[in-house]
């Protein structure tokens, strides 16, 4: 795996679940120049803008790719609330910061039976991070602010929380056994235990 950089592009980029799982549909057909003719030609993304929708299939191109050919069909056949939960997993993927919030945040309020999630600890999580980046040392208070919201948008929309205002409520979401068995066996544990707070 390379290793990745932080970044605060996710601001720009929506948790997209519908978007994908169709593109991944089209995936099982399709070579990805294929079908980003056919989602310009069709307006399939409902998108206003070209260069949106190439934005769009750029960013849902890469978190597919970064997945194992398995999840991604798993993510095809699978119900609703499983495959919400396969594309926040490849939003984490691309997305070392994201995947850092969810593992030491998110993950210990499910180990500590702590079903609250607070502004505090996206600020000292947040304070932590910029002692130990000069990267993100640099980023302005709106910058923070706006990845806090990306991120508690993206929880909720995957089902992780409940409420996306002050008061955020953690929810146990449910890890059907083929999701458990193809993150063990294609290595990807600690994404699993990041959303289940196991180990």
């Amino acid at each position: 795996m390379n290793k990745m950089e932080y970044s605060a592009g996710i601001v720009s980029k929506l948790l997209w679940f519908v978007e994908t799982r169709e593109t991944a549909k089209l995936l099982q057909e399709n070579s990805y120049s294929e079908i980003e003719k056919l989602v310009v030609e069709k307006n399939l993304y409902h998108q206003n803008q070209l260069d949106r929708v190439h934005r769009e299939f750029n960013c849902i191109k890469k978190r597919l790719q970064a997945l194992p050919d398995e999840l991604v069909k798993e993510l095809i056949k699978t119900d609703v609330n499983t495959a919400k939960v396969i594309v926040f997993i490849s939003t984490m993927v691309t997305d070392l910061l994201l995947f850092e919030f969810v593992y030491e945040v998110y993950r210990d309020k499910l180990r500590m039976a702590d079903y609250e999630l607070k502004d505090i600890d996206f600020n000292v999580f947040f304070t932590n991070k910029s002692k130990q980046s000069e990267k993100i040392a640099g980023w302005t208070d709106a910058t923070i602010s706006k990845i806090k919201q990306t991120y508690s948008r993206y929880l909720f929309e995957a089902g992780l929380i409940e409420g996306t205002n002050k008061d955020k409520k953690i929810c146990r979401v449910y890890i059907d056994q083929d999701l458990r068995n193809i993150l063990i066996r294609s290595n990807m544990e600690k994404y699993l235990y990041a959303v289940t707070g196991e180990r």
